[in-house]
């Protein structure tokens, strides 16, 4: 088991490791990536990277503003599942009701892959695992962001 501080230590060590192999990406010229997150353009609708000790996960994530715009933007995205699945180029877990580590409800569409933050010998395939998934992701969302914003 780590300390409070190690455990910070560690997972602050793999998140700076993260943004470093996005500067080696192409078309980066050394800087960092910037990724899409919060700025969809879509109230309560986020991109995550999700890492504990059992897991990295990429999401898109819709936070319970509303339950009425949850359901509508929910129901938008079922619409185009099949459009979205394409484009990111594998199959995703949708959940409707996914509960977070901290017990917060949220609705996630998602891919996940075993992995453990603690854990640095996994921390090359987790990262892989975490920036070809979110450059999927992301353009899996540019493909349907016009049909979304207009809910």
């Amino acid at each position: 088991m780590y300390s409070k501080e190690e455990a910070q230590e560690i997972r602050h060590a793999f998140w700076h490791k993260l943004e470093s192999k996005t500067r080696r990406l192409p078309g980066q010229n050394g800087r960092p990536i910037k990724w899409i997150f919060d700025r969809t353009g879509i109230k309560g609708l986020d991109l995550r990277f999700d890492v504990n000790r059992e897991m990295a996960m990429v999401a898109m994530e819709i936070n319970p503003i509303q339950n009425a715009k949850l359901d509508t933007l929910w129901q938008k995205m079922l619409n185009c599942k099949t459009l979205f699945e394409q484009t990111f180029g594998a199959e995703l877990t949708w959940e409707k009701e996914y509960v977070k580590e901290a017990g917060d409800t949220c609705a996630r569409i998602y891919i996940k892959t075993d992995g453990d933050i603690y854990n640095k010998e996994k921390w090359p395939d987790m990262i892989h695992f975490l920036i070809s998934n979110m450059l999927n992701m992301e353009r899996a969302f540019t493909e349907v962001q016009d049909y979304l914003i207009h809910f």
